[in-house]
């Protein structure tokens, strides 16, 4: 059984690179993303700056996990946003704009307009937002995308408070409802975007 730990900043390289490589062939990265060619490499300074800027600052909760099969990697991560901390920052200083540039490139206008149709669809009263979850190709099928969440919503269970996530497939959908969630329809991304079902875990009682 992987033990599931909570990340650090020493993680940040190792866990980029296991959730860029969870997100290489994911439909709504690969339409933010439609360069083909260096993907991956730029899904790895995305979750760089994830967890850089947005999360590990802002007392988010990032869940990893080492692989006993492969030393020095890890089978992928659960970046989890706390309550009012699920909104991109309002302003950026330079550097992190350039980074997030360096990513985009060209469809920077995109993945800005992406966010903001994202923040419409929150919910209003407070929750835990599992941003991302990702597991290693391979290693998938093994349960592993659960463990890497059950610490998050054991907190929401505690705290009494919801959990709200974004399945951008079917597949993760159907996972997400055996974890409680519940549809909330669903919407297209802006630009002809792939669909988006947004989800809700309710408040323990």
């Amino acid at each position: 059984m992987v033990s599931v730990r909570t990340a650090t900043a020493g993680d940040v390289a190792a866990l980029s690179a296991a959730m860029a490589e969870g997100f290489v062939g994911e439909a709504v990265t690969g339409w933010m993303l439609p360069q083909r060619l260096g993907r991956q490499a730029r899904l790895r300074r995305m979750f760089a700056i994830e967890l850089e800027v947005l999360a590990l600052p802002r007392g988010g909760l990032v869940l990893t996990a080492d692989d006993a099969a492969s030393p020095g990697r890890l089978v992928g991560g659960c970046i989890v946003l706390p309550p009012d901390q699920w909104q991109m920052p309002k302003q950026t200083d330079g550097r992190t704009a350039l980074r997030w540039l360096r990513v985009y490139g060209r469809w920077l206008t995109r993945a800005i307009r992406v966010q903001r149709v994202m923040e419409e669809h929150h919910p209003t009263q407070p929750h835990y937002y599992v941003r991302w979850v990702a597991v290693r190709p391979g290693l998938r099928d093994a349960g592993l995308g659960r463990a890497l969440m059950q610490p998050a919503l054991d907190r929401c269970d505690s705290e009494h408070l919801p959990a709200y996530i974004e399945a951008s497939s079917e597949r993760s959908a159907a996972l997400y409802e055996r974890l409680g969630f519940v549809h909330q329809g669903m919407y297209d991304l802006p630009e002809g975007g792939p669909p988006i079902w947004p989800m809700v875990r309710p408040a323990a009682a």
